[in-house]
């Protein structure tokens, strides 16, 4: 929602970290967050509601988060609610980051849980806390042209 109104045909993307181990992956000038992999993507609706599932052929035989090992997906939703045109261009307010809580993953069935993220109005959702490093490479934010 957009101050009560439908979050029409904005993108949500489903993310996996893979800042460590060897699937690193550094991604200069891209607008995506740096060295994380995307599993899937999708619009929201005519009502602003979406549903998005994935399944993928990760390996993992141990799950220690602080190690990077194991699935920690997340929304990645930039939030351009209440967002104005300047020199042709919209950039977001914030990007809301949501992680999948641990018990809605599940590496071996997909598809067996859902996690209900319920309703969020973007125009009051708190945005992802960037560190300066990533200020600085410019991942604080998402501009795109009209």
């Amino acid at each position: 929602m957009c101050n009560g109104q439908p979050y029409v045909h904005e993108q949500v993307q489903l993310w996996e970290p893979k800042t460590r181990g060897f699937k690193k992956k550094f991604q200069p000038n891209s607008e995506f967050p740096v060295g994380d992999e995307l599993w899937d993507d999708m619009p929201t609706g005519q009502d602003g509601r979406f549903q998005i599932f994935s399944h993928g052929y990760d390996f993992t035989l141990l799950n220690i988060p602080l190690l990077g090992f194991g699935f920690h997906p997340y929304l990645w939703i930039p939030n351009y609610c209440e967002t104005e045109l300047k020199n042709g261009n919209r950039c977001t307010r914030n990007i809301v980051k949501i992680w999948i809580p641990e018990g809605y993953i599940n590496p071996c069935q997909p598809d067996v849980y859902v996690f209900d993220i319920g309703t969020i109005d973007m125009a009051t959702a708190e945005g992802n806390h960037f560190n300066w490093a990533m200020k600085l490479l410019g991942q604080d934010k998402l501009c795109r042209s009209f």
